[in-house]
């Protein structure tokens, strides 16, 4: 009853405002429909056509352009933690498709400790957690990444699949043996990346393994 009468209170001090043009909205992180207009573009990567054997799925939320292409870079390179809920909200103006059957549990593509601490957050894990929690899926922090990796979008689809081989290994398979795993990402592009991550957590004894990513890059469907 507080929380609500607090969150009432704030809504009159701070009124609720999209975070790409600013006009009103309903709720704090919510988009306006202009702005969400040219983002939501919900479709299934071609998981052949991009060599991607170990994932089962992988389905991509939003186009990286527009407002969203400003926010993750608002919190990847900024430190604009703010971000993240008006990303987070992204997920549920994209239910469609969001509850894949058999999900038993969530894990998050891993920073490098090194670019962990440089950061201060998985932008990943600030994204998506609450959702998976609100699912009632179990949120694993069991992929590790063991060396730094150059940036993907630096290299053309053949370096990203050398780039990250190897890159990642699992801290407790026993946490995903047997399981269908949603592994979830801010972006992905070729995909590599996620397919990489699906390998380690396969010859962990995962299950299946279906991607999930907010936002698909510009290296086709």
């Amino acid at each position: 009853m507080l929380s609500d009468w607090w969150a009432a209170l704030l809504d009159i001090i701070y009124p609720p405002r999209c975070p790409v043009c600013r006009r009103p909205v309903d709720a704090h992180g919510a988009w306006c429909p202009v702005c969400l207009a040219p983002v939501l573009a919900g479709h299934e990567l071609n998981l052949a056509g991009r060599r991607l054997a170990a994932l089962a799925s992988c389905r991509v939320l939003c186009d990286y352009t527009a407002g969203v292409k400003t926010l993750l870079h608002l919190l990847k390179f900024r430190g604009s933690t703010r971000a993240a809920a008006s990303l987070a909200w992204l997920l549920a103006a994209r239910p469609e498709g969001l509850r894949p059957e058999g999900i038993q549990a969530v894990v998050p593509v891993p920073l490098h400790p090194g670019r962990l601490a440089e950061r201060g957050y998985n932008q990943t894990e600030l994204i998506f957690r609450s959702w998976s929690e609100r699912q009632g899926w179990p949120w694993l922090d069991t992929l590790v990444r063991t060396r730094p990796t150059a940036p993907q979008w630096e290299l053309t689809p053949a370096a990203r699949r050398r780039n990250v081989r190897g890159a990642f290994a699992l801290a407790c398979p026993e946490t995903v043996r047997g399981k269908t795993i949603l592994l979830v990402d801010d972006i992905v592009t070729t995909g590599a990346t996620m397919n990489e991550c699906a390998k380690v957590l396969r010859r962990g004894g995962a299950a299946r393994v279906l991607g999930l990513a907010l936002a698909g890059g510009d290296y086709g469907r």
